[in-house]
């Protein structure tokens, strides 16, 4: 846009005849000087008789003056006009709104001297043209509101048949928190002006709200909307995001509707599309079919009067499906209800459930299942005593006094010790009211039941969020779980590692669902997973056969302990021998220098803002470095120095963590002598555990005494169980 260039006074003169608000400000080092100022910009601003020649900073409060300043800052330092609405300074004001444009006025050195300020009452009718103008447009991305959207196809709809595509982003939340809200904004712009570009003419292009956008486009068969529909979504995995220094591409699903219609109708009908999309996880495409949906709701009907007929006669019942403590090598349980309708069959919670929230069914649904499972914990001791049995908890029930009538009440009645129950609750019913959430929380935690969030990572809220709640646990969703074992599947392993380790940060017990393989349960327990649930060790079965499946744990459990003790007694190793066997089994040694350990020493060095940091594997005769920083450099070479003339081989031989705040000072001559060689005067190693074998360290060094506290201390064993993760990870060439 051209610069505005013009006698200041004249410039004001001119647009007092357009507009009641007009000011002529002077632009200096000072600030923003009023120069001139419309009688009615005096009255409505609420400027004193002596405004002339005095600055904005002087004559409002620090609150009002701040945002204002920082609207001509942005005119004075772009040079382009501002446009901006807010609540306007008069003291009458009552929730009363401005729009306003600040024009820069340049002098012939294209300098900034002077900005002259255009504003309107939004409560005229000259004014409220331009609100409606701002309810159309998302003055983000710059593209048309969902009000637009269809104010702009509705007559369109007349000469051409049209299709939605509705389009959400995937874990928008946790991309948020991950990039920040200003970054995030820029990724918005970003995919909304890469979709456009994919998009035919005549297409219109629309944000609906933070993370969810629509597209429509005329005449396309089903074959070219879903083409269509693929190409945007592969557009977006060029948008990438990252995890614990991993790149992870954004992802999306579209629901697209096809079906005639109002706006409305449709709109409605590719949003439900979506979410359909959105089960079948990231990056799918759901075509809404109206026969489909009319079908659906027939099923509901049908359904829903089955259901009550099964609540009278008893056709609910209760299968449990094991959960392993693997550091306990204790089995606790999930309660999940299933239904054998002699109408219609072998009926999925996944269908009934949705149908029960829908009506006051999910009261005596979820009754019935607690009732159910305390009975079975009352009369088979044998299996429950010592056992922690889960109830999911409907999103339905999520109100004090339905849980009080509908859960607790029938616990309390069965006489079972409520620390027996853990109840399972989502992030969305936490997130929908985090107040009445820690309310709920905090109820069931003072009458002893545990609370752990199931599904964690769907709805991708933050786990630091989750620290304003006293929960006892997470569970991670299976669609994490379902393809870290799958070849160089790096980024899902991380993501997993993230979220566990962020949870021990906050000492939340972790369980993994959905685990079938063994690969998938070697990964997960190397990363530090507490509880581990799925197929590989049993389906949800009915009270009768958990007994032979609980042999099966236990067989599991005697063989894995038997083949210790076997090793222990047949293997006639010395410790140091079997410390090395199991540092030739991780076949780390003398590898390249990799990124996934350098970003480790990174961050640790710069956690503690120390100038060396280094992870180290040691052998019978030399300390071999797999990451260093900060190491003198020959050693930075040859990555490698004797053993016996280091720090950490009093760490190995030990067998404990090392920490020497000030060497020179140490009493042991021999430690003082690194700092004759080496100048170093605080360590700090750890050690490094592969299969219960000392295989190396984890140091921090200084060139100065250094005071190291039990934080500290504690962060640095956090960290080499980050390390730990890697190695064990590396071996397994994931």
């Amino acid at each position: 846009m051209a610069h505005l260039k013009a006698d200041p006074q004249y410039l004001f003169d001119f647009f007092t005849g357009l507009y009641k608000m007009v000011f002529l400000m002077e632009v200096d080092t000072q600030g923003y000087k009023y120069t001139d100022v419309t009688s009615e910009a005096v009255r409505l601003a609420s400027l004193p008789e002596d405004w002339k020649g005095r600055y904005i900073h002087e004559i409002y409060e620090e609150k009002v003056a701040a945002p204002l300043i920082s609207q001509y800052d942005e005119a004075a330092s772009s040079g382009e006009p501002v446009f901006y609405s807010d609540q306007m300074n008069k003291f009458s004001n009552i929730s009363e709104y401005a729009a306003s444009a600040l024009m820069p006025i340049t002098d012939e050195h294209g300098r900034v001297g002077y900005i002259i300020g255009l504003t309107n009452d939004l409560s005229d009718s000259t004014s409220s043209k331009l609100l409606a103008s701002i309810e159309n447009i998302d003055y983000l991305t710059g593209l048309p509101s969902l009000l637009q959207v269809k104010a702009e196809l509705l007559p369109k709809m007349e000469h051409s048949a049209f299709s939605i595509l509705y389009l959400n982003i995937d874990r928008f939340k946790l991309i948020n928190e991950w990039l920040g809200i200003e970054a995030t904004n820029e990724l918005l712009k970003k995919i909304a002006k890469q979709t456009a570009a994919l998009l035919p003419p005549e297409s219109i292009l629309g944000r609906i709200d933070g993370d969810e956008f629509i597209v429509t486009v005329a005449d396309h068969s089903e074959d070219q909307t879903i083409h269509l529909a693929e190409k945007i979504l592969s557009s977006l995995s060029q948008f990438t995001y990252e995890v614990n220094g991993v790149s992870i591409p954004v992802t999306g699903c579209i629901g697209i509707c096809m079906s005639p219609g109002h706006p409305n109708s449709m709109i409605t009908n590719a949003c439900a599309a979506m979410v359909e999309a959105k089960r079948e996880g990231r990056n799918s495409i759901r075509l809404f079919k109206t026969e489909n949906q009319h079908q659906t709701m027939i099923d509901e009907a049908i359904m829903e009067a089955e259901l009550y007929k099964a609540l009278d006669q008893d056709e609910l019942t209760v299968y449990y499906q094991p959960k392993l403590n693997v550091r306990t090598n204790r089995v606790h349980y999930e309660a999940l209800v299933r239904w054998f309708s002699p109408v219609l069959g072998t009926v999925p919670p996944l269908k009934f459930i949705p149908v029960a929230e829908n009506t006051t069914l999910i009261q005596d649904v979820t009754r019935a299942v607690v009732y159910k499972v305390c009975e079975d914990i009352k009369h088979t001791p044998e299996l429950f005593k010592d056992a922690v049995t889960s109830i999911n908890l409907s999103a339905a029930l999520f109100e004090p006094d339905l849980i009080d009538a509908h859960f607790i009440q029938v616990v309390r009645e069965s006489g079972i010790t409520p620390s027996n129950i853990e109840v399972e609750i989502t992030e969305n019913m936490l997130m929908k009211d985090p107040i009445k959430g820690v309310e709920i929380i905090n109820h069931l935690k003072e009458l002893g039941f545990r609370v752990v969030i199931d599904d964690f990572g769907v709805s991708y809220s933050s786990l630091n969020y989750l620290r304003s709640f006293s929960l006892d646990g997470i569970k991670i969703d299976r669609s994490f779980i379902s393809q870290i074992d799958q070849h160089h599947n790096e980024k899902d392993i991380s993501i997993v590692h993230f979220i566990i380790q962020l949870a021990k940060k906050l000492d939340l017990y972790v369980t993994a669902e959905g685990v079938e393989t063994k690969e998938q349960f070697d990964i997960l327990t190397s990363l530090g997973c507490d509880e581990i649930q799925g197929y590989y060790f049993s389906r949800p079965l009915p009270l009768e056969k958990i007994k032979s499946t609980i042999h099966h744990f236990f067989d599991y459990i005697l063989l894995k302990d038997q083949f210790y003790q076997e090793a222990a007694v047949t293997q006639e190793r010395t410790g140091e021998e079997r410390r090395l066997k199991e540092i030739e089994r991780l076949h780390i040694l003398d590898t390249p220098v990799e990124e996934r350990f350098d970003r480790i020493t990174r961050t640790i060095k710069g956690a503690f803002h120390v100038p060396i940091c280094f992870i180290s594997i040691i052998d019978d005769k030399r300390q071999w470095f797999k990451s260093c920083i900060g190491l003198p450099e020959p050693v930075q070479t040859t990555r490698e120095v004797l053993r016996e003339f280091t720090l950490c081989d009093y760490v190995i031989r030990e067998q404990k963590a090392l920490i020497i705040e000030n060497i020179a000072e140490h009493p042991d001559e021999e430690i003082r002598k690194f700092f004759t060689l080496s100048g170093l005067q605080f360590y700090a190693g750890i050690p490094l555990i592969s299969k219960g074998q000392m295989i190396g360290t984890l140091c921090i060094t200084d060139y100065l005494p250094r005071t190291f506290t039990e934080h500290q201390f504690e962060t640095i064993l956090d960290y080499s169980k980050w390390v730990e993760s890697e190695i064990e990870l590396y071996s397994m060439r994931v």
